[in-house]
């Protein structure tokens, strides 16, 4: 018996430093990317990215995903300093606000979390295409030295990734709705 319990710690054991040593050489950053060509031109688009007001209708920032999740708004109500405040179970605590936007471009935006030095910066970017707008939608962020964060960097990307996919398309329908 003592054999076995010997056996399962050294196991253990090695287990976690193997899981260390690999997190260490995991990349230090993440991102996430997804593009779609919606059928509407850049400034119809771009009416919708910079109002975060429309944002749950569309994003990932929904009380469809988190039905205890209470948003409130500041700053300008569309643009630049346009700032979307968040707090639920499953979103956490934070806020996005819009540090850039550009009719015929797209917006550039930060994310913060409460208790989170690392700060996530993403874009969505407009760039015309035949059949009316291609958006792509980029976000990454610094994991810092912790070898266990890094270990999932590639799942956050994955995740974000489909989070991303299903909104380009939300963001298409509210695009092309009627008004």
């Amino acid at each position: 018996m003592l054999r076995f319990f010997r056996i399962l710690v050294l196991g253990t054991g090695l287990f976690v430093l193997v899981v260390v040593l690999v997190g260490f050489f995991m990349p230090g950053s993440w991102t996430a990317e997804r593009s779609r060509t919606l059928r509407a031109p850049p400034e119809q688009v771009h009416a919708v990215l910079q109002d975060l007001r429309t944002w749950g209708a569309w994003s990932h920032w929904t009380t469809q995903r988190d039905p205890s999740a209470v948003f409130t708004f500041d700053g300008p109500a569309e643009g630049a300093g346009a700032r979307m405040s968040f707090e639920g179970q499953i979103l956490a605590f934070g806020s996005v606000t819009i540090v850039k936007a550009e009719p015929a471009r797209g917006v550039e935006y930060e994310i913060r979390f409460r208790g989170v030095d690392e700060v996530t910066r993403g874009s969505i970017a407009l760039e015309p295409d035949g059949a009316g707008t291609r958006v792509v939608w980029r976000e990454g962020g610094e994991l810092g030295r912790n070898p266990m964060m890094r270990m999932f960097s590639p799942l956050m990307s994955a995740k974000l990734g489909q989070d991303f996919a299903g909104g380009l398309e939300r963001l298409e329908a509210r695009v092309l709705a009627p008004r």
